[in-house]
């Protein structure tokens, strides 16, 4: 129950990440060429955003099978040491899961202690203007004087991306040792372009005939 709600949020939020990016690269390119003009705001919100879409997606590939992969020695093994092998390869992912949560923890930490601020975008002022100022500082690490996003809330990506993509390593795990699953699924590229080059044959074929 609960993967399945987190797989309709993560869905619907990957679907605002990328539809918000198009429409800033859109504007910012119509602002350029058209108007002459230009929006730095943009530019460093495009990137942030970019980030939170291949950080907060790389579980949602997990799920999906979306990742490329290599697997062509685990296919010709017997189950048994197949299912070790998957054993092993999830109990990996997880340490370096466990290692970028540690990491990313220590980094935003720093930031949120040293209160480093995004470079051009703010929040509004008159939002800023209503909160308490001890609380904007010493609680969020906004400078009431001049509201700069703080670095720590842009990049909280790092934290949330990788418990993420945790959670989907356990629940692969756990499918794993319960033989729910043979292992990961990776995304076949040799598959997938045989498949268009056979569409494009038939369609070259169908437009052939008299």
């Amino acid at each position: 129950m609960i993967s399945r709600i987190l797989g309709y949020f993560e869905e619907g939020f990957l679907n605002l990440l990328i539809t918000l990016m198009t429409l800033l690269v859109f504007g910012e390119v119509i602002a350029r060429f058209f108007f002459n003009t230009g929006f730095l705001w943009i530019e460093e919100l495009t990137l942030t955003i970019c980030g939170w879409f291949v950080l907060f997606g790389m579980s949602y590939g997990v799920k999906v099978g979306a990742h490329i992969g290599v697997d062509a020695f685990v296919r010709t093994l017997s189950p048994g040491p197949r299912k070790a092998t998957a054993v092993i390869a999830a109990l990996v992912c997880l340490v370096y899961c466990v290692m970028f949560l540690v990491g990313s923890w220590d980094y935003l930490g720093q930031m949120y202690q040293i209160g480093v601020p995004m470079e051009d975008i703010d929040f509004p002022h008159w939002l800023i203007a209503k909160m308490d100022p001890d609380f904007t500082w010493d609680t969020l690490r906004i400078d009431p004087e001049d509201p700069a996003v703080p670095l720590w809330i842009s990049q909280s990506i790092l934290l949330i991306g990788f418990s993420m993509l945790t959670w989907r390593f356990i629940e692969l795990f756990i499918a794993i040792l319960r033989n729910q699953s043979v292992g990961f699924s990776f995304h076949d590229e040799a598959k997938e372009s045989m498949h268009l080059i056979d569409a494009d044959t038939d369609k070259k074929d169908n437009e052939a005939q008299p």
